[in-house]
């Protein structure tokens, strides 16, 4: 039975979530009007040549509505009209014109102070004003679509049901995954059952499918998304079991299974569960656990910054990619993280839509290994080479750090089609499971080393070194070289 706390807490739920969707666009459109105040500042002085009075920035920052009596007004001014109270779902067309009318807001709020400023005997640039509306426009646009997608990553949800996979055979498994399916299925979803090698042609006999066997496993894993296998003492051969472990625990999957020998390098918690007999649950870890919080605390405050300080060009390369080619602005695809998991890479768009299927360049490929590469490939747009020649193309990745998918720093993503199913490789198998060990990462080792200049062997070796040798002050290393080496485009194409 539901508690009364909780049930509370349920009906108060949406209406946390709103106020907290208001407060991130909130903070978003603060920090677009401050961007578009200096922005238009830029515009401005470029514009010299243009217009009879010429400004420097000095005299300008001078000349246009302070800042910060333009966003305290601008504030006061939106939560009078009720800007932030007012519905913020809607189709796209409204959303486009709540952020005009925002941007509009700005713009007379910069009009009333340079009205009462000449007044006052302080006369503001009217130029500046007139560049004002567009450029606060265009930043709150920008603003609200990085604040829906943060407000989608803080969303309260309710728990997704986890998908389980049992591992093994025998009456004692299919005794616990009916109980599962009975007890347990508020809480996961029972997607089928994993059997030893040879025990294919069995089954369960109780309904539940078979998704494939121990040798097939890591390709189980990505293609059904499982976040746990649940095993029975004596359901497998010991040896099959053991490799059950090892491979859940290069994926991040969590092992629960009866009481017996553990693993190395697992975490154990003793668990009951609606009357099945106490579990070990094997919960897999790979660097201490300080290491990995400090990691990730330096991960999400530095790509958060990096986000808001480069928003004016995130905005105009949406734009650019947009009107340049037909086709969406991002790029998305498979790619391998963390234990041969697959997630969704995201990337500015530089190639023309539909031109992903590379087969026809195969024997073009100027690399070998898990690497395709051609220097002039046809595929590509003029805007893309440019962004790819100065990696502007992989900023849309900073959501993919945010989201936990990768770090700033570690061994690049390779595509899920390069790779084995289990994300893993047969041919080059040591590679492939240090890789496995860690977040890939936007920057690494093989970037600031000379990237696409150097061969595979040359990638696989510098990989190792940085995942054996990693330290915060090596990523601070790598993160601090990275611009240096991007400016220079040496080996980008």
């Amino acid at each position: 039975m539901t508690k009364p706390s909780e049930r509370n807490y349920s009906l108060l739920r949406p209406i946390l979530a709103r106020k907290r969707c208001l407060a991130v666009t909130l903070a978003f459109d603060l920090i677009a009007l401050f961007a578009a105040w200096h922005f238009t500042i830029e515009i401005r002085v470029l514009a010299n040549p243009l217009v009879v009075r010429q400004f420097d920035h000095a005299a300008l920052k001078s000349a246009a509505p302070p800042l910060s009596g333009l966003l305290l007004l601008w504030l006061l001014v939106a939560v009078w009209l009720k800007v932030y109270q007012r519905d913020q779902g809607g189709s796209a067309v409204a959303e486009w014109l709540r952020v005009a009318e925002s941007g509009t807001v700005a713009a007379v709020v910069a009009i009333i102070i340079t009205f009462f400023s000449r007044e006052l005997g302080t006369p503001l640039s009217r130029s500046f004003v007139i560049l004002f509306l567009p450029v606060s426009v265009l930043m709150l646009s920008t603003a609200r679509y990085l604040a829906r997608r943060v407000s989608w990553l803080l969303e309260t949800r309710e728990p997704a049901r986890e998908r389980v996979a049992m591992f093994g055979h025998g009456r004692e498994v299919r005794r616990l995954s009916d109980h599962i399916r009975d007890v347990w299925s508020g809480q996961c979803e029972l997607v089928g059952s994993i059997m030893p090698d040879g025990a294919l042609c069995r089954g369960l006999g109780n309904g539940v499918p078979v998704l494939g066997t121990t040798r097939q496993l890591g390709e189980v894993i990505n293609r059904q998304r499982l976040q746990r296998i649940v095993m029975v003492e004596g359901g497998s051969p010991k040896r099959e079991a053991d490799k059950c472990q090892l491979v859940a625990k290069r994926m991040g999957v969590i092992v629960t299974r009866s009481i017996g020998n553990g693993t190395s390098g697992a975490r154990p918690h003793v668990l009951d569960l609606s009357g099945v007999p106490l579990l070990l649950e094997l919960t897999p870890i790979y660097f201490t656990r300080r290491q990995e919080v400090i990691k990730r605390i330096c991960d999400i405050v530095i790509s958060a910054l990096v986000l808001v300080l480069i928003l004016p060009a995130f905005a105009i390369f949406v734009i650019l990619v947009k009107v340049s080619s037909a086709g969406p602005v991002f790029y998305k695809s498979l790619r391998v993280g963390r234990g041969g998991r697959y997630f969704m890479f995201l990337k500015f768009r530089s190639m023309r839509d539909g031109s992903g299927d590379r087969r026809a360049l195969k024997k073009r490929n100027e690399k070998s290994g898990h690497i395709f590469k051609i220097r002039d490939d046809p595929r590509v747009t003029p805007l893309g080479r440019f962004m790819r020649r100065y990696s502007i193309d992989e900023l849309p990745q900073l959501i993919n750090v945010l989201r936990g998918e990768m770090s700033l720093v570690g061994p690049r993503p390779l595509p899920a089609q390069d790779l084995d199913p289990d994300g893993q490789s047969r041919l080059f198998r040591f590679w492939a499971e240090q890789r496995s060990r860690v977040l890939p990462g936007i920057t690494g080792l093989w970037q600031i080393s000379g990237r696409s200049n150097l061969s595979f062997d040359k990638m696989r070796e510098l990989d190792v070194q940085y995942i054996q040798n990693w330290s915060l002050f090596f990523d601070l290393r790598i993160l601090v070289t990275t611009p240096l080496v991007v400016i220079s485009a040496r080996g980008a194409y």
